[in-house]
Order: C-alpha cells, then sequence, then structure tokens
C-alpha cells in the first residue's frame, strides 16, 4: 500500500548467527565447561570465514561466557559453585532494587503475575517453564528497565546449572507458593514485605542451583 512505512527489518549479520546459536548451546550446556572452541572447525561448521567467528567468540568473552587461554585461544568457561552463589546473591540484590524503584504494581500486572504463575504451577519443567518463570520475575522488577536487562544476563548465566536439575521438579510447588506469597503482598500495597519475601524467594533456591551446579 503506498504509504505504507513498514519499520525496516532488522539485518542479521553471520556473527551475530554463529553468537546466537553458540550462546544458546553454552547456556543450555550442550556445550560443556573447559571445551575448547576453534575457529577453523566453527568456520568450516558454520560456513563462514573466521572473521565472523572471531567476531561471535569476542561477544561471547565480554559476557564472560567464555574466556581467552595461552594455547587454546577461547574455552568454555568454567564456573565454581561459589561464583554461582555470588551470581544468586547478585540477581536477589538487583530483583531487589528493580522492586524498590518501580512504582505500585497496577492490577493489569497482577493479573498477568497471577497468570504466569498458575501456569507454572501447570508446566512440566523444562525450557518453557524457565522462560516463564523469568517472565514472572521480569514483571516483578519492572518491565522495559536497565535492571531487567541485569537480571536477564544473570539468569543466562545460571541456567544451565538448574535447566536440567530435578529439584525444580520437587521444588515446584514450593516455588509457585513463594511466587503467591509475594503477589499477595504486592496487592496489599506492602512493597516491603514484597521485597522481603522476594529475597527470600531468589536466595532460598541458592541451594537447589547449587545442588544442579555439583560434578559427580
Amino acid at each position: 500500500m503506498a504509504g505504507d512505512k513498514s519499520p525496516p527489518t532488522p539485518r542479521v549479520s553471520r556473527a551475530d548467527v554463529v553468537y546466537e546459536q553458540l550462546r544458546e548451546e553454552i547456556i543450555h550446556g550442550e556445550v560443556t565447561e573447559e571445551t575448547q572452541l576453534n575457529q577453523v572447525e566453527l568456520a568450516e561448521r558454520f560456513g563462514v570465514s573466521r572473521i565472523p567467528i572471531r567476531e561471535a567468540l569476542n561477544r561471547l568473552q565480554a559476557e564472560s561466557l567464555i574466556v581467552a587461554t595461552p594455547y587454546h585461544p577461547f574455552v568454555v568457561r568454567n564456573v565454581t559453585p561459589d561464583q554461582v552463589a555470588e551470581l544468586v546473591e547478585i540477581r536477589a540484590a538487583l530483583e531487589d532494587l528493580g522492586l524498590a524503584r518501580r512504582g505500585p504494581v497496577g492490577e493489569a500486572e497482577l493479573a498477568e503475575l497471577r497468570d504466569l504463575n498458575a501456569r507454572l504451577a501447570e508446566e512440566e519443567p523444562g525450557d518453557a517453564w524457565f522462560e516463564l518463570d523469568r517472565s514472572f520475575h521480569r514483571v516483578i522488577a519492572g518491565p522495559g528497565t536497565m535492571t531487567v536487562e541485569l537480571v536477564d544476563d544473570v539468569h543466562d548465566r545460571v541456567h544451565r546449572y538448574i535447566s536440567s536439575h530435578d529439584a525444580v521438579k520437587r521444588e515446584r510447588v514450593v516455588i509457585t507458593a513463594e511466587h503467591a506469597a509475594i503477589i499477595d503482598a504486592l496487592a496489599a500495597g506492602d512493597v516491603d514485605l514484597a521485597r522481603e519475601r522476594l529475597r527470600d524467594h531468589v536466595t532460598r533456591s541458592r541451594s537447589a542451583i547449587l545442588g544442579g551446579s555439583k560434578k559427580s
């Protein structure tokens, strides 16, 4: 139609494709810790030159998902249990900040939180379950904020340690009950109580996450 100005489709580069694919594989544990990432092999796999491979690897290094070493330029980062625990503490602090900074939670957002929590109670733990949980916490922290972006980054860093952990299945009832308690506090307008319950909820998950990060 004449005069119809649709927004341009974002251009996806070869480096973007490589970066997104490798990032997903690392986060979901398909590429394990201390795996060496050979640029020649990656270039052959993706059918590209080494230039987009290097760009993608540099972006993954900037996110601390991989590290450079003297003899093998890039390897998937090995994160220790202590570092995982620290990440959980960072997430708790960030979500608390997000809740403290945001304004009152309206009825529409309360309804969205209740809907997400109901779906979490029914969904079998897996990728879809974790995305619902992430969506729940995005609403809590304040959609569209820089705080949420940082919370998402922390989620990504710890996701591979819990995505296949059976403790989530055992604790699903507890998790959704804690979510409901947070929603109740927000519905009552008691932000301080909601913050307290949110901090307890996030930090309590540390034992389950660390259980999933221990190597056999």
